[in-house]
C-alpha cells in the first residue's frame, strides 16, 4: 500500500515533534522504557530524529548512563513532554507513548519493519503516526497515519480514509454517516477516532452517548 506526505494541517496533531527537535537543548525528556522481557526502566528519553526514534531508543539512567536499545528488544516506551496550551499560554505535561508495530515500509532504507510507532489516539480503534525517510522529495520524511481495530493495522490516506473509517464505525450509524463531512474529513481523523471511542467504551453508553 502507498504511503503518503501529508500536509501542514496533519502536523498540528503532532506539534511535539516541531518542537522537540527544533530546540537542540530540548531533547531529553523523563520517561521510562518497557523491554521485551518486561523489565521497566525508568529515567530519561532523548530524542534522535523522527525515524530513527521508530528504530532505537535512546535510554539515560538516574545515573547518567546512556544505553541505546533497538526496536526488538523494546515493548513500549514513553516520555512527558511539555506541550504548549495556546489558551492558558503556559504549557502542559503530555505523555508521548511509542508501542512496537510491524509495517510494510522501514523507516530508514534497508532499515527494520518491526518499529516503535507513536500512539496518537488509544482505545477500541488505535491511532498511530509513522514516518519514513524519503529520497523522492524535498522533505527528508514523511508522515503516515496507522489505524488499528480488532489486531488488523491499515495504512489510511485522504482517499482511502472514508471507506475505511465508515467500515471501522459502522456499529454507530450516526458518526458513519458524519464521515467525509464537513468537520469529519481527512484533516479530522484523529477526531473521528476519539469520537468513536468515547462511543464504544462502557462509560460512553453509561452516558447515553449514541
Amino acid at each position: 500500500m502507498k504511503y503518503f506526505t501529508t500536509t501542514a494541517f496533519t502536523l498540528l496533531f503532532i506539534v511535539f515533534t516541531v518542537s522537540a527537535f527544533s530546540n537542540s537543548n530540548a531533547k531529553i525528556y523523563k520517561g521510562s522504557v518497557t523491554l521485551e522481557n518486561g523489565q521497566v526502566l525508568e529515567g530519561q528519553i532523548q530524542m534522535l530524529s523522527p525515524t530513527l526514534n521508530e528504530i532505537k531508543v535512546k535510554f539515560i539512567d538516574n545515573n547518567g548512563k546512556s544505553t541505546t536499545y533497538k526496536a526488538k528488544e523494546v515493548a513500549t516506551y514513553s516520555f512527558i513532554f511539555p506541550k504548549y496550551n495556546a489558551e492558558t499560554k503556559s504549557y502542559d505535561n503530555s505523555v508521548i507513548e511509542y508501542v512496537k508495530k510491524e509495517v510494510k515500509v522501514a523507516p530508514i532504507p534497508f532499515g527494520p519493519k518491526e518499529v516503535l510507532v507513536e500512539r496518537q489516539v488509544s482505545g477500541v480503534i488505535n491511532l498511530y503516526n509513522f514516518y519514513a525517510e524519503t529520497r523522492a522529495s524535498s522533505q527528508a520524511f514523511t508522515h503516515n497515519f496507522l489505524v488499528e481495530k480488532n489486531g488488523e493495522t491499515i495504512v489510511l490516506d485522504s482517499k482511502n480514509y472514508r471507506n475505511i473509517l465508515k467500515e471501522m464505525v459502522a456499529d454507530q450509524p450516526e458518526l458513519k454517516a458524519k464521515v467525509g463531512k464537513k468537520g469529519y474529513n481527512y484533516k479530522y481523523i484523529a477526531n473521528i477516532i476519539s469520537e468513536y471511542n468515547n462511543y464504544a467504551t462502557p462509560e460512553g453508553m453509561h452516558l447515553g452517548i449514541k
